[in-house]
């Protein structure tokens, strides 16, 4: 009878060892497949993500946030700024997640006398620091043209109209590819009659020629000057 109790507590012993063991395996095979399926998801996230950024550098943020980027950064054109340094980090970035459907929507607003001033200048402002093929275009057809969105001629006695056609020739001057720059400038010279404008034009493409920077700033206030009188 003792022998076969002890075999009885033998079988008992084996058993919970080796349930002890399935249970171990068990857990381990639950262990892994949720490691796995946690590493699956962040694998999907980080895919998501550069999916996501890589859109944006393509085709640019949806148009409603750039709008309401835009509208936010026009409306602090007239405000004193602490930080200068932080805002022109802030119209870079708005600028590199712009697409050509944004590109197109401010060649409207620069080329409308009738739109806001501050927009204006802020959508040359983006239109310069984007730098791609697109924004030269629409500085140049903005400098080029004679008449406004609106089929009105571009008033020249108007001091902001003349300014801010000056300050596109300065975007296209900054553009990276120095011979398309010089290019396009020779271009608005031969198409513009605006006599200021004109002078700008000239300056500009003489100082990339020559890489001579020296005292335009000084020179535009002069020639704005004799304009105003």
């Amino acid at each position: 009878m003792k022998k076969k109790h002890y075999i009885f507590f033998a079988a008992v012993i084996g058993m919970a060892l080796f349930a002890q063991y399935d249970m171990g395996k068990r857990l381990d095979r639950i262990r892994t497949v949720r490691d796995a399926k946690n590493a699956a998801v962040r694998a999907q996230e980080a895919t998501a993500k550069a999916q996501a950024e890589a859109a944006v550098k393509a085709f640019g943020i949806p148009t409603e946030e750039f709008v309401a980027k835009f509208k936010t950064e026009a409306g602090q054109i007239a405000k004193i700024q602490n930080n200068p340094e932080a805002v022109q980090a802030r119209m870079q970035k708005l600028a590199d997640e712009m697409n050509s459907r944004h590109v197109e929507g401010l060649y409207e607003i620069i080329s409308d006398d009738k739109s806001n001033a501050d927009e204006r200048a802020l959508a040359v402002e983006l239109l310069t620091l984007k730098n791609n093929t697109a924004s030269l275009m629409a500085l140049q057809n903005f400098v080029a043209n004679t008449k406004n969105i609106n089929g009105e001629k571009w008033d020249h006695k108007k001091e902001f109209e003349t300014v801010l056609r000056a300050q596109a020739v300065e975007g296209i001057a900054g553009y990276p590819e120095k011979e398309i720059a010089i290019s396009t400038l020779n271009y608005l010279q031969q198409r513009v009659d605006q006599k200021f404008l004109n002078d700008r034009i000239s300056r500009a493409s003489m100082n990339l020629l020559y890489n001579d920077n020296k005292n335009v700033t000084q020179q535009d206030e002069e020639a704005l000057k004799k304009l105003v009188e």
